[in-house]
């Protein structure tokens, strides 16, 4: 497991990483907590310059080019992404400049729940070309999208509009369609958590299980 310290998962995340085979679980881990990371910074800054300071060092920090990858660095969150993205660490600064755009609290316009959106679903995309499903990135990208119009929509008190269907994912890539699938489900319900209710647990059983 990551040291995240500081930082702390959602609900529905162990859930998610326990589907995860041994390939995967790392990536996925890591990516989750730099969106956890991400988000205690964007939303719950008294000083919105100082989050703005903090979102550049990780941006940064992961377009740096290492000189020798062996050694990592100090921070055990940056230490994890390094380790377990080893190809483009595209998605990871698009998710840093997707919740930079939520600095500064709401209300925010629909373009910043746009921002959001690309920067999940590059999250996802990316994290499908690493694990060798470049065919597939894309339809994984929807599932990120369908997490941050979830979320945005809790977040923003947004009447919601019926969302897409999304696309079946591989087996090996099954944990991002439980988030996707909780994401649709809460969205339909008005922008509720993805654990919403007592039956939010049985439907990522069921999405797990038949990947819908």
């Amino acid at each position: 497991m990551i040291d995240s310290r500081d930082t702390k998962l959602a609900d529905w995340a162990p859930m998610v990483l326990a589907s995860a085979n041994t390939r995967l679980r790392p990536i996925l881990e890591s990516g989750l907590l730099l969106d956890a990371k991400l988000a205690r910074i964007a939303l719950s800054a008294n000083e919105p310059a100082l989050a703005q300071i903090q979102l550049a060092w990780w941006r940064e920090e992961l377009r740096r080019d290492r000189s020798d990858p062996n050694i990592l660095p100090p921070d055990p969150l940056l230490a994890s992404l390094l380790s377990a993205w080893t190809t483009s660490k595209s998605g990871l600064v698009a998710l840093v400049n997707g919740w930079e755009e939520l600095v500064g609290g709401p209300p925010w316009e629909p373009s910043v729940g746009d921002a959001l959106a690309k920067g999940r679903g590059a999250l996802f995309e990316g994290l499908a070309d690493q694990l060798g499903y470049s065919d597939c990135a894309p339809a994984a990208a929807m599932h990120g999208v369908m997490w941050a119009r979830a979320d945005f929509a809790c977040f923003n008190s947004l009447d919601p509009s019926r969302p897409p269907k999304l696309p079946r994912l591989p087996r090996e890539l099954r944990p991002l369609a439980i988030i996707g699938g909780l994401a649709a489900r809460a969205f339909k319900r008005g922008g509720q958590p993805l654990f919403g209710d007592r039956l939010s647990p049985f439907v990522a059983l069921r999405l797990g299980i038949f990947g819908a």
